[in-house]
């Protein structure tokens, strides 16, 4: 506001000016201080939720839930405290993590190389439209078992399965952010002799960033998805491979054990990408992001 004044030549009393910039910073800090209660409740209210679901489960199971099929909150702690006191827990779960972050980083680069050019190439995106959308609405299930016949039951088709996942939502995501970059802005630019490299790095990247960023968030909870789904077909280590040789001993404590981590896995995930995707997409607007 100061700046605006002095821009139009109205002279400002340096007190006052004093007493503005404090009121700025007074509002700034209120509003994190608001930002920061809403967000310690709102945990504080989930974290309740969870406490009461386990409570009550622990309640409820014996007199009216049957042990063996539901088993309890007490056993299942106990069950996946054995497995990190052991070291199973997290022999497995590296080998997922593993599967994962590889099929991530591969599902990610392959999915923005070939987006870039179908976007900037819409004559070829709309000629292999089609073929994209029949590869892509196949389930992931089916693909399984034949890269577990082309590769093996080693990490490779684990790796592929999770960048599936990802490949996609990422292609599909920054064609259509190039897709809706200001045409005009690309114009104007061609008027004022910017070349091809300067319209895509200045104009065209740019605009289609809020739909990057959101895509490389949702994707990574997928590529744990497609990890675990690979392991599921055919693995003989991973969190997968604990589910179903708990299921199979029928250890009902082990297989809820196994899927509680994925959870808090997909929840730590979520505690880290989010606030970093608000951080990168501050000052830029939502996007509707497909997946």
């Amino acid at each position: 506001m100061a700046e605006y004044f002095q821009e139009q030549g109205v002279p400002l009393d340096p007190a006052a000016h004093d007493v503005g910039a404090t009121l700025v910073r007074r509002v700034e800090a209120d509003t994190r201080r608001g930002h920061r209660r809403s967000s310690l409740t709102i945990l504080g209210i989930r974290v309740a939720l969870v406490v009461g679901f386990a409570l009550l489960w622990e309640l409820l199971s014996g007199p009216v839930l049957d042990p063996f099929f539901f088993s309890r909150p007490s056993r299942i702690i106990q069950e996946v405290g054995e497995w990190v006191a052991s070291g199973e827990l997290f022999f497995h779960l590296q080998f997922t993590l593993t599967a994962m972050i590889a099929g991530y980083i591969l599902g990610v680069v392959l999915g923005l190389s070939f987006a870039i050019v179908f976007g900037l190439v819409y004559f070829l995106y709309r000629v292999t439209e089609p073929v994209v959308l029949i590869i892509y609405s196949i389930p992931s299930v089916a693909i399984g078992p034949l890269l577990i016949i082309w590769f093996g039951i080693h990490m490779l088709p684990k790796i592929i399965l999770a960048a599936f996942f990802v490949f996609f939502v990422v292609f599909m995501n920054t064609v259509t952010g190039i897709r809706n970059v200001n045409t005009a802005l690309i114009d104007i630019a061609l008027v004022m002799g910017a070349s091809r490299r300067e319209i895509i790095t200045k104009i065209v990247l740019p605009g289609a960033y809020p739909y990057i960023v959101a895509a490389l968030r949702i994707t990574l909870p997928s590529a744990l998805i497609g990890a675990v789904v690979g392991e599921f077909i055919s693995s003989n280590r991973g969190i997968a491979y604990l589910i179903m040789e708990s299921s199979l001993r029928f250890n009902t404590a082990g297989t809820f054990g196994a899927l509680i981590v994925l959870g808090i896995v997909v929840v730590l995930l979520n505690a880290v990408l989010t606030p970093l995707e608000s951080r990168l997409l501050r000052h830029l607007p939502k996007v509707e992001v497909v997946q």
